[in-house]
C-alpha cells in the first residue's frame, strides 16, 4: 500500500495537555493492479567479465614492460662495466707502448739484453753516393795526420764520447 502525505496546513497542532504534536495526516492511495512492474534487473556479468579482462590485460602489459626495462637496465650496467675494463686495459697498453718507444728503454734493452755497444767516433764510416749505382767510401782522416796528433784526437774523441 502506498501512502501520501497531504499537507493542508503547514502548522502543527500542539496538544499541551497530552504533550502530543500532530502533523500532516497520512492517507492511503488505492493500489493499481493493472500496472506491469519491470522485472528486477540482472547484474551485467558479461560487462564485469570484459572489464576484468581489460584490467588483467593492462596489468600484464605493465608487468611485461617493467620486465623489459629491468632487462635493459641490467644489460646497460654490464656494458658500462665492460667499458670501464676496456678503458683501463687501453690505458695500460698505452703506457706500455710509450715505455717501449722511449729511447732510454730501447737503449737499455740493446745494451743489457742484446749486448750491443755504442760505436766510437772513429768506427763510423760515412758513405757518399753521387751515382746510385756506384758507392765510394770517404777517405779516413786519421791516415793523413801524423801519429802523435792522431793519438791526441783519438783520446779527445773517447773523452767526449764518454761524457755524452
Amino acid at each position: 500500500m502506498a501512502y501520501t502525505a497531504q499537507a493542508v496546513e503547514r502548522s502543527y497542532d500542539v496538544d499541551v495537555e497530552i504533550g502530543r504534536v500532530s502533523g500532516p495526516e497520512l492517507t492511503a492511495l488505492p493500489e493499481n493492479k493493472n500496472i506491469k512492474r519491470p522485472a528486477p534487473k540482472k547484474a551485467p556479468y558479461f560487462k564485469y567479465a570484459v572489464l576484468c579482462a581489460c584490467v588483467f590485460a593492462a596489468l600484464m602489459c605493465i608487468l611485461t614492460s617493467y620486465n623489459r626495462v629491468n632487462e635493459l637496465t641490467t644489460a646497460a650496467a654490464a656494458l658500462e662495466n665492460q667499458l670501464v675494463e676496456l678503458e683501463s686495459t687501453a690505458n695500460a697498453l698505452n703506457a706500455k707502448k710509450e715505455q717501449r718507444f722511449n729511447l732510454a728503454y730501447v737503449e737499455d734493452v740493446a745494451v743489457n739484453q742484446l749486448g750491443m755497444v755504442k760505436l766510437d767516433k772513429n768506427q763510423i764510416t760515412y758513405v757518399a753516393i753521387s751515382n746510385p749505382e756506384k758507392i765510394t767510401v770517404a777517405a779516413n782522416d786519421t791516415e793523413s795526420t801524423p801519429g802523435l796528433v792522431a793519438g791526441i784526437v783519438k783520446s779527445f774523441n773517447a773523452v767526449v764520447e764518454y761524457l755524452n
